[in-house]
This record gives C-alpha cells, sequence and structure tokens, in this order.
C-alpha cells in the first residue's frame, strides 16, 4: 500500500493507534499537504488530531500541519455541541408522535465517538413513507421550510424538485431552518434504504419496527434503531452511495468518516449476542449483499479487533462477490466496474474516469 494512504488510514484509526507504525511512516518522506487534504475531505481531521495527541506524536508534523488538525478538531467540538442542541430542539418536535421514527448516523454516533471526532452537518430522520406529511406538517409548524441554502440563503425547493427527490433518492427535500445570520439546522426525511425509493419500504418498515429510546441528556430521549438495525441502516447508506453512478460523478461517493461509523460501532459492540441478532436481522430484511459490501470494505480500511467479525462476514457472504466493484448507473441502466485494488479506488483522483463500462442492463 501507497506508504501516504497508510498514514492515512492509521492517522483515522483512533481506537488502539499503532503509535509505532505511525511514528515509522512520520519519519518517511510524504507529502503533509496531500495527507492533510484527504483527512480533512475525508472528515477524519478531528480523528487524525485524537491519534497524535494520544500517542504522544504532535511534535512530529510540522506546524501548518499540527495547526491546521488542531482548528478543525477544536471547531469539531464546537460544531457537535450545536449538534446536540438541535437534537434537544427536534425531541421536542417529535415528543409525543404516534407513528414510529428513529433518528440515524450522527443523531447516535454524536454521543458515541469520543468529544468533537463525529458531527453532522443534518439530522437523518427514517420513517415509513405513509407518514411523511404528517412530519412535514410538524416541521413546517416549528419554523422549518423545505428547500436548500445557497450564498447563505434559505431557498424553497420547487414542487418539481420536492416530487422528483421523494421519486427517486428515497428522502425528501431538506427542511431547513436559520439558528442565526450565518447558521441553519437541517432535516433529512428518509423513508428508503437505496435508489429504488418504491422498493425498499418493507425493509424500512422492518427496521422501524424494533426502535429504541435514546438518551440525549437533561431528561430528553429521541427514538433510534436498535444496535444491529442501526449498522444495518448505516451498512446499506453506505453501500447506496458507494455504488451509485451519480454519486461517483459528484465525488460524494466514498468517504472514510462513513467507514469509521462502522469501525466504531463494530469495534465496541460487535460479541457473540450482537453477531447472532446482526446475522439474523440482516437475512430477515434480505440485506447480505449491502451489508457485506460495507463491513467487508471497513475490514479492509480498518483494524477491527473484534473476533466475531469473521463470523459474520462468512454468515452474509454472497456466493457472488464480484458485484463490490460494480458502480450502477439507475438513470441510463448502465452497470461499470473499477479493476484496482478498493483502497487505490478510494484516493482516485477521478473514479468516473477509472470506470468501463461492464453492461447495459
Amino acid at each position: 500500500m501507497n506508504n501516504e494512504y497508510n498514514l492515512i488510514l492509521k492517522l483515522c484509526s483512533f481506537l488502539n493507534p499503532d503509535t509505532e507504525g505511525i511514528k515509522k511512516l512520520l519519519s518517511t518522506h510524504y507529502d503533509a499537504a496531500n495527507v492533510l487534504g484527504h483527512l480533512l475531505y475525508n472528515r477524519m481531521g478531528p480523528a487524525a488530531w485524537f491519534v497524535l495527541q494520544a500517542s504522544e506524536l504532535t511534535s512530529l508534523i510540522n506546524r501548518e500541519f499540527r495547526n491546521s488538525l488542531q482548528m478543525i478538531y477544536e471547531s469539531s467540538q464546537k460544531k457537535a455541541d450545536n449538534f446536540r442542541k438541535m437534537l434537544a430542539e427536534t425531541a421536542e418536535i417529535l415528543n409525543d408522535f404516534d407513528f414510529p421514527y428513529a433518528v440515524l448516523k450522527g443523531a447516535r454516533l454524536v454521543y458515541e465517538y469520543p468529544d468533537g471526532l463525529r458531527t453532522s452537518n443534518d439530522l437523518d430522520i427514517l420513517i415509513n413513507q405513509q407518514d411523511i406529511t404528517d412530519l412535514s406538517v410538524r416541521l413546517k409548524s416549528a419554523g422549518y421550510i423545505q428547500g436548500y441554502v445557497r450564498n447563505g440563503k434559505a431557498v424553497p425547493a420547487s414542487r418539481k424538485d420536492i416530487l422528483s427527490s421523494r421519486l427517486n433518492r428515497g428522502e425528501t427535500v431538506p427542511f431547513i431552518k436559520r439558528i442565526s445570520e450565518n447558521s441553519f439546522n437541517e432535516i433529512d426525511i428518509n423513508f428508503s434504504l437505496d435508489y429504488k425509493a418504491k422498493q425498499s419500504s418493507t425493509a424500512v418498515r422492518q427496521l422501524l419496527e424494533e426502535i429504541k429510546p435514546m438518551e440525549i441528556g437533561r431528561g430528553q430521549m429521541l427514538m433510534t434503531l436498535s444496535d444491529a438495525d442501526f449498522i444495518i441502516h448505516l451498512c446499506t447508506h453506505l453501500y447506496k452511495e458507494a455504488t451509485t453512478y451519480k454519486w461517483v460523478e459528484m465525488g460524494r461517493d466514498l468517504s472514510i468518516y462513513k467507514f469509521s461509523d462502522i469501525y466504531l460501532l463494530l469495534s465496541k459492540y460487535l460479541d457473540k449476542s450482537l453477531s447472532e441478532k446482526l446475522i439474523s436481522r440482516i437475512y430477515f430484511c434480505g440485506l447480505q449483499k449491502e451489508c457485506y459490501f460495507a463491513i467487508y470494505l471497513t475490514s479492509v480500511l480498518f483494524p477491527i479487533e473484534n473476533e466475531y467479525l469473521n463470523l459474520v462476514l462468512n454468515a452474509i457472504r454472497p456466493e457472488n462477490i464480484s458485484y463490490i466493484s460494480e458502480i450502477i448507473d439507475p438513470a441510463e441502466g448502465k452497470t461499470y466496474e473499477y479493476n484496482m485494488p478498493f483502497v487505490d479506488w478510494l484516493f482516485c483522483a477521478d473514479r468516473c474516469a477509472a470506470l468501463t463500462l461492464k453492461s447495459e442492463q
């Protein structure tokens, strides 16, 4: 593996950091600007600073590299605090919901990571498709509008955009609310696990059958998915973005922090009981392909020291895993593929150019 790629991944591995390995890599010649750029682009700068501090290696990086990481870490701590305040406000809005919902991704993970290592740009809420209107009414009553933030202003979405998002993306146009001159809260309503919005309603309903309360402080609670289902959702969300051509085209298909989320939860919670539950729920929801993709590739990037990892992977491994290197363009009915190791694909500067057409459906 390229030494710079190796260094980046070791700096991202904040659980039991490989101090000696990092120290050795820092003593070799490397492009600090390139390493820093990848860390920030992949939203792993705070983790890198955490690792360097925990390993007492901050003195081995140059001042600009060090100051940039420290600054982004301290900024991330403040952002995480603001995000927790947003969750408290949302808990008030969702307080007496009479239909199932679950907050996703950063809403739980901000409490799982060491402080400042994980925050979020928005709040994702999973609901059944038939409940979208009810939740939309609540959010609008709380001052939210459907639209986008453009040049510091809230721009309402057109009816066409709203309908297109619901039909083609499995989520609504964001709900946004200004909270200060330069800051907005954003809430995304999800009702699908992939780009086929109409085809995953059963899986969503199954995930929402086992929601559980999550304490967020001061006696407030939000509902989230069970541990097994939370991991499954992270996997399916990662798979959807990583294998869809439009996301590759936007440069938003792969980001290390998405794998880091799975790395953290598997490392912290995967025991005999959870591994059995995880395997059972993956089969129950019919998501072997998506979950194997995400968990296997997470194990390629991160050192998951857990005796049950291979048990899960072997149990859910599809018969044919060639799909791992495929990229789907559902709009055009085309399938592409890449021919390089996954780590090289992750750091590839122009992934679209590296694809070759595999088939047309």
